[in-house]
């Protein structure tokens, strides 16, 4: 086969000195909350010690989502702007964004607790100071099993066969709620719900330029089950890709179907039995397979 030649240095200028620079930007740090009094006087310190490394100016808010505790108050009295919101996450964050005036804004969960040096909110805020990135996703390693099945059941294969270039752009959590993006990122209309961080994610795919992961420390935070959640995300990654021409409005059902069998394979884990990582890996490439099988000539032309 006689292929044509491709030089290796095409498109690129080679220059001698750095051409990215850094913005002089300031940094709100936004924290959407519901009833986390335990935790929430912590993780406003953490987040006024972050914008004290940055240097920069800046604001720490909590946006206290349907808190029926001392969220609220406890956020006054650690020092941070307090914003009343619906019950929600997407509510929460589109109430405290509108609180806002940061030139970034850096989301952390207000049950976070993060052990890392430096702060979360300087980690995620400082690549967009920087100019190495426009907005930033945590990649937060999560040692519980049900976010890596998330991972190798459902994000990574669905993403890989639709929307292939946003894997390599949001690192190993792209579930993760703790990120960060210039202003103009944050779409002026959400989801009030839990669903709001995988439309961020497409959002920030379809317009930023430079979307990267930042590699975050140890860190820990409750577990509270979502069971509806993934079905949820799953309609969210369809409505996207019918809209952006990645699959026809008519095989969304395909993918309806694959989900339940996979949804399926996930719950065979036994934890007595399995080990994780190779469960991990075998659901990975049983879900492949199936997506494959199921999309085969489904995709819109």
């Amino acid at each position: 086969m006689n292929r044509p030649s491709i030089d290796p240095a095409l498109g690129i200028e080679l220059v001698e000195e750095r051409t990215l620079s850094k913005r002089d930007m300031s940094v709100s740090v936004l924290i959407p909350a519901h009833n986390e009094e335990a935790t929430i006087a912590q993780v406003v310190a953490d987040s006024f010690a972050g914008l004290d490394v940055l240097g920069v100016n800046g604001d720490v808010t909590v946006s206290a989502s349907g808190c029926t505790d001392q969220t609220a108050d406890l956020a006054a009295k650690a020092g941070a702007k307090v914003v009343e919101s619906p019950a929600g996450k997407g509510a929460a964050i589109s109430a405290g964004i509108k609180a806002t005036d940061g030139d970034v804004i850096c989301l952390i969960d207000g049950d976070l607790q993060y052990f890392g040096d430096p702060p979360l909110g300087a980690l995620l805020a400082k690549p967009v100071l920087h100019g190495l990135a426009d907005a930033v996703v945590s990649d937060l390693y999560w040692r519980p099993l049900y976010p890596q099945l998330w991972l190798h059941g459902f994000f990574a294969p669905v993403a890989g066969a639709l929307f292939p270039e946003i894997l390599p752009r949001v690192g190993s959590t792209p579930w993760s709620g703790q990120r960060a993006a210039v202003r103009e990122l944050w779409p002026g209309e959400l989801p009030d719900d839990f669903t709001v961080d995988l439309e961020l994610l497409f959002h920030w795919n379809r317009h930023a330029t430079r979307l990267r992961p930042v590699l975050a420390d140890d860190w820990v935070n409750p577990q509270r089950p979502k069971p509806d959640l993934m079905g949820q995300e799953l309609e969210v990654v369809i409505r996207h890709a019918v809209a952006d021409g990645r699959l026809a409005d008519e095989r969304a059902d395909t993918l309806r179907q694959w989900y339940e069998n996979v949804h399926h394979a996930m719950a065979e884990y036994k934890p007595d039995e399995d080990d994780p990582q190779d469960f991990e890996r075998a659901l990975l490439k049983r879900s492949l397979d199936e997506l494959r099988r199921g999309l085969e000539g489904n995709t819109a032309g």
